[in-house]
């Protein structure tokens, strides 16, 4: 940015209806109050400005062009709400000098043009399938305005079938875009970073199926707007299932690293997950719910009762590759100091040891992030990171039905978490194998049924 641009300074005294306002730009901040005392200023940086537009004057006839209002500019921003939510905010001045406004303007929209890192040319994939059916709804009361509004051209595709937003990533052409998202729930995410990475894979030669290959991080910026039955991916990176609050940090090119966790049987990649992969009692809850579908998200509550009442276990051996004994009792924050830590580390395995335990289980799942959502406050990993380079195994011992009631309890508390529980072990772990014993389940991977039982998994 010239330096005449970035250290200008701009004072006047513009009209908001008929109140009389002070606003002053300077050093990246616009502040303005109602000439009274300072306590009543706001300050708004202007990276939380999302455009400056000229306003128009009214038309007489429906016919006319719309003409620029020389006199009237809004600025259009948000601001931080409650509970991590952002709110879409508009204030328009007025000033009788043109001379003024075109300043404002032109200076203001200067410094937004070197904001680099905010998408131009975004790819939105739509899913109408997921949670409640609604994802185009949502796109078009949360998402379409403010798209439009910050000058960015949204290319819309709707999935009509499994996998084709996958299918799509890995064999069409994305240099026009610099930016993709998706409005849907974790599965839907889960198809669009999946295309990425075998996109990745396959442009760099790199054979997705062999274990000891590292795979690619995709370049292209991945962005979720919710629109699931959980949203426990959005939960966890936004702090809430907000949509506007998504969409705003699409527009701002706001991003933060986040760990896959690629699955593998003997001799195939069968999925990377964001979220969780669930054996036992989450695989059975996600195999058989899907027959009750026209339920909605209910599905998952009925299925989830009749499986509690059967309270099925499976004879299982895992083995975990981990470099310590127990899990650091962290909470993974804005600007994760542990996250930050593990991606200059660059993730190294010195330490690593493996070690094997077996049993039955009610349930095992290696959870990638806390799993936290508005049913679970907590979540089922409350210690685990979005980028630390590690899997938190959750392995919960077959036992009764009443043990299997309070860890549910547990998992639907604000105050208490599972780690506790002395039929409940926690690990860390770089990588994970599990081989089955006696009996049989699924895995539930980000809402998804795996059906190969014998899995080895790799953060």
């Amino acid at each position: 940015m010239p330096s005449d641009i970035r250290n200008s300074v701009l004072l006047s005294t513009f009209y908001n209806g008929k109140k009389k306002m002070k606003v002053i730009f300077h050093k990246g901040n616009i502040v303005w109050d109602n000439e009274k005392p300072p306590s009543e200023q706001y300050t708004l940086p202007v990276e939380n400005i999302i455009s400056i537009q000229h306003n128009y004057l009214r038309s007489t006839h429906p016919s006319e062009n719309r003409q620029v209002d020389p006199n009237c500019f809004t600025i259009h921003y948000s601001e931080r709400g409650k509970y991590a939510k952002w709110v879409y905010k508009n204030i328009s001045f007025k000033h009788p000098d043109a001379l003024q406004i075109s300043s404002w303007v032109k200076t203001l929209q200067s410094h937004l043009q070197n904001l680099r890192k905010r998408p131009k040319h975004l790819l939105l994939f739509v899913n109408p399938f997921g949670g409640k059916r609604n994802a185009m709804q949502i796109y078009e009361k949360y998402g379409k305005h403010l798209f439009n509004i910050a000058g960015i051209e949204v290319t819309v595709n709707v999935s009509q079938r499994k996998d084709q937003i996958k299918d799509y990533i890995v064999n069409h052409n994305l240099d026009m875009f610099d930016s993709v998202a998706c409005v849907g729930g974790d599965g839907t995410l889960s198809e669009l970073f999946n295309g990425l990475v075998l996109r990745e894979c396959r442009m760099r030669g790199v054979d997705a199926d062999d274990i000891n290959q590292n795979l690619p991080k995709p370049k292209i910026p991945v962005g979720i707007i919710p629109g699931g039955s959980t949203d426990t991916i959005a939960y966890c990176i936004h702090g809430t299932t907000d949509p506007t609050t998504a969409v705003l940090h699409i527009i701002f090119g706001d991003s933060l690293g986040l760990d896959l966790v690629s699955v593998y049987d003997e001799h195939n990649l069968l999925h990377l997950y964001a979220s969780v992969l669930s054996y036992g009692y989450l695989g059975d809850v996600a195999y058989h719910s899907d027959q009750y579908r026209w339920m909605g998200p209910r599905r998952y509550d009925y299925s989830g009762f009749k499986k509690l009442v059967r309270n099925k276990g499976y004879q299982g051996e895992i083995a975990i590759y981990t470099e310590s004994a127990g899990i650091e009792e962290l909470i993974c924050t804005e600007n994760c100091e542990k996250c930050e830590i593990s991606k200059k580390r660059n993730c190294d395995k010195l330490g690593c040891k493996w070690q094997t335990l077996s049993g039955k289980f009610f349930m095992v799942s290696g959870a990638n992030i806390s799993c936290a959502c508005s049913r679970s406050p907590k979540g089922i990993a409350p210690y685990s990171h979005l980028g630390d380079g590690t899997v938190h195994l959750v392995l919960v011992k077959h036992t009764s039905i009443l043990n299997n009631l309070r860890l549910l309890l547990r998992l639907s508390s604000a105050d208490s978490s599972v780690e506790d529980l002395p039929f409940v072990e926690t690990f860390s772990a770089r990588e994970f194998c599990f081989r089955a014993i006696e009996g049989h389940s699924r895995w539930n991977c980000d809402g998804e049924i795996q059906h190969q039982t014998n899995i080895r998994c790799k953060v």
